[in-house]
């Protein structure tokens, strides 16, 4: 294995850790349902337990959800060997990649996603959301941005040939 491979694996290790040690934090010091106000008005801890997806969609459907999180991991396995050499698509896959093994081992384990951040902005509270989902969403964001980006580089430069 490239030693590039090995410090992917390890940073993939250290935020599915990061990722793992917080929600043990909030398992072991907060009650089911308890929250504690850490930026009044905008950001709290509350301890709850997601069966679902995103948004507790397919609430229950553990295999299902567990098949699917397989596959897409899979998926983001195939395009890092792919695309070794494109650094942000190394760096947002690896994001997703632990996002979703972090909440894949919940799922596995708990049979259900420990969601501990709440965010309110403008007077709309957001989803009770963890680390792992921050991370699937800054890498999903930045998979996004790379894609336009290069369809739009490779777009400007067939018009030019």
């Amino acid at each position: 294995m490239k030693k590039k491979y090995y410090i992917i694996l390890l940073i993939n290790i250290v935020l599915i850790l990061f990722d793992q040690l917080t929600k043990l934090l909030i398992v072991k010091n907060f009650d089911l349902y308890e929250s504690k106000v850490l930026i009044n008005n905008f950001l709290k801890l509350y301890y709850i337990r997601n069966t679902g997806a995103s948004f507790g969609i397919l609430s229950g459907q553990i295999i299902l959800i567990v098949g699917v999180s397989i596959l897409v991991l899979m998926y983001l396995i195939k395009q890092i060997k792919e695309n070794k050499d494109n650094k942000l698509l190394l760096i947002s896959g690896s994001l997703i990649i632990s996002g979703a093994f972090g909440n894949l081992i919940d799922r596995i384990f708990r049979k259900y996603v420990v969601d501990f951040i709440s965010f309110t902005f403008l007077g709309y509270d957001f989803a009770v959301f963890n680390v792992a989902d921050i991370f699937i969403t800054i890498g999903t964001i930045l998979y996004i941005g790379v894609l336009l980006f290069e369809g739009k580089h490779e777009r400007s430069k067939s018009r030019r040939n």
